[in-house]
Formats: structure tokens, sequence, C-alpha cells
């Protein structure tokens, strides 16, 4: 299947029509292709130094990772209670000013505040008002309507939606487990985002924004974590607990077979004899027959590269006619530096 075009793509090409139109020229295909390589080459990604990106790539991918298998799990949930298929799916983690997150919610809307206890900072869980009423008119048995517009959530409708946000905030804390363990408690309900400040306006946020999909009804749910707290949970600690608990043992026949695969691949390993630092002058003098002086003894080992790092040492020696060597020691791997044990050890 051939690659679709982007839109800087169809511009280009509708540049090029428009320049050969009138000349009636055919098409050169190898012209236009170059004329899109170079101008990939040239195009310039815009960096706002004002708003800076303040989660890496590997936090993103764990941001992504955590949210959906929350989005499954809701889903599963959500299925099972309203007897119907729930399509709960990622759709979007953005960073932004909390303003421009309060500014964005369209009231009414139902935005449960909640509280990482243990972290004692809060975020908003948003949901779209149409599907909390068509939730409870699912689960006290009826049909099940989306409403065409939006009302405020009542409080008798609350108090039903609290067994479903506590399986929700369940779900939550069971995605994070993984990355850091939090208790999540609901604080607070409000219909209108400009009454929820849980950090001021200014202070930068990440929006999760998910699509939820029922009879083909599009709908949403939103969360909103203040960036200080996912500062805290994925930080150094929390990476390397979500990489750990990513491994899962395998069972012995796929071991054996990675085995088999990794024995088959070639490497590049190499010998050096030694190192010296000669004059320019001395080394544009040197001949056939020369001899270089190392900085290594003849009695000292060698050093074994595989790739770039060093991880054996050998002596050098004969094996029938060839040329060989013989291990004499295995150089462990340096385990790098890892600042928030040695914080935690003071």
């Amino acid at each position: 299947m051939a690659k679709p075009l982007n839109q800087d793509e169809i511009d280009i090409l509708l540049q090029v029509r428009n320049q050969l139109g009138e000349s009636g020229e055919a098409y050169d295909f190898d012209t236009i292709e170059s004329i899109m390589a170079a101008d990939s080459e040239r195009r310039v990604n815009s960096y706002n130094f004002k708003r800076p990106r303040l989660f890496a790539q590997d936090q993103m991918r764990v941001l992504n990772h955590v949210h959906e298998t929350f989005a499954r799990e809701l889903s599963v949930y959500l299925s099972a209670q309203l007897r119907t298929i729930v399509d709960i799916s990622l759709s979007a983690v953005d960073q932004v000013l909390y303003s421009e997150y309060v500014m964005s919610s369209a009231p009414p809307s139902a935005l449960y505040v909640a509280e990482v206890s243990n972290l004692g900072q809060n975020f908003v869980f948003e949901l779209d008002p149409r599907l909390v009423v068509f939730m409870i008119e699912k689960l006290f048995g009826g049909q099940g309507e989306f409403l065409k517009q939006s009302r405020e959530v009542s409080q008798i409708e609350r108090r039903i939606m609290s067994k479903v946000m506590d399986r929700a905030f369940g779900a939550m804390q069971k995605s994070w487990g993984q990355v850091h363990e939090i208790e999540i408690e609901e604080v607070a309900f409000e219909s209108n985002a400009e009454f929820v400040q849980i950090i001021p306006g200014v202070e930068p946020a990440l929006v999760v924004s998910f699509s939820v999909m029922i009879y083909d009804q599009p709908s949403y749910i939103n969360l909103c974590y203040p960036y200080m707290l996912l500062e805290r949970m994925l930080g150094r600690t929390g990476m390397k607990q979500w990489i750990s608990s990513a491994t899962t043992p395998v069972s012995s026949e796929v071991r054996e077979r990675y085995e088999e695969t990794l024995k088959k691949i070639m490497v590049d390993i190499r010998a050096e004899l030694g190192r010296t630092t000669l004059p320019l002058p001395d080394l544009s003098a040197l001949q056939v027959g020369d001899v270089i002086p190392l900085q290594r003894r003849v009695s000292e080992p060698l050093d074994i590269m595989v790739g770039k790092k060093l991880h054996f040492t050998a002596a050098a020696g004969r094996s029938g006619r060839y040329r060989a060597l013989r291990v004499l020691d295995v150089i462990e791997p340096e385990i790098p530096f890892d600042e928030d044990e040695q914080r935690q050890a003071h």
C-alpha cells in the first residue's frame, strides 16, 4: 500500500502542476521527489521557549502506557455494568497551562476533584454530563439515550455515580501502580471548571483525553494533572519501577529460542595491542619497517573490545597456525549512577 501524502507534499504537487500546466511539459517525478526532500530538510520545527516541553520521551511513553491500561480497565467495567459495548480509547496527551484547561471546559460539566492522598496533590476527573445521565439510566434498567444538550448533574445522580467513580479511581490506582503506588479519594464535585482551582492558572498541567463510543454516540473523559504531581510520580525511581515491572519472566522454551537466535548474531570483536602519541612530522615520516613503541608492556594483557566497549582482557598467542587470544578476565559492566538512591541513603 502506497504511503499517503501529507498536506505539505500535496501543496508541492499543486505548485509543480501550476508551473508545468502552461508549458505543457510532462511531470518529472524525480524532480518532484527531490523538491519534497529539499523542502523537508528546510522545514523547521517550532519551539516555544516560554513554554518548554516538561516531559521527556520516556516519560511520555510511560504516560501513554498507563492511560491506555486505564482505558482498557474502565472499558471492561462499564461494558459489564451497562450491558453494552463501551469503547474507551486514549486520544491525546497535551501539555497546557491550567488556565487553558479551565477555558476549554464548557459548563455544565461533571468535574470530580480527586486527591492523591499519599502525595497531597489534587487532580480533575472530567466526565461528559450526557455520559453520566446515560450511565445512570442504563444502571436502572432503562434503554439509555444520550441527551441532545448537556445539563447539570443533580445531587441524587451524583450519589448514584459514586460507586462507578470509586471503581474508576480503583482502575486508576491499578494502572499507576506499576509506576508509583497512589491512593485516590474524591474530595469535591463541580459543574463549572472556573470554580475548580487546584493550582494557579499560570502553572503547567497535563490533560489526558479519552474518546468514548457507545451506540455510535461519541463522548469524552478528560483527566487534568498538575505538573508537580506528575513530576513526583515520574521521577527516576518511578521510571525504574515501571521498567522493572514491565520485564516479565519468560518460559524456558522462549528463552531457548532467544538464546539460539542470539548465538547466530555476528559481533565485531577486536584486540587493542596498545596506544601511543606521535608528533605529526614523525607520523608523516613513517616508512615500511619502522617500529612504533606502544604504551603497553609485552607482559601486560590486551584489551578486547566488543563494539566500542571493553569486555575482556586476554593474552596473545597462537592456536595451530592461527593467531589467537586467550581470555584472562571478564570486565563487569559499570552500574549507572543513581541520584535517587544516593539521596535516600543520606
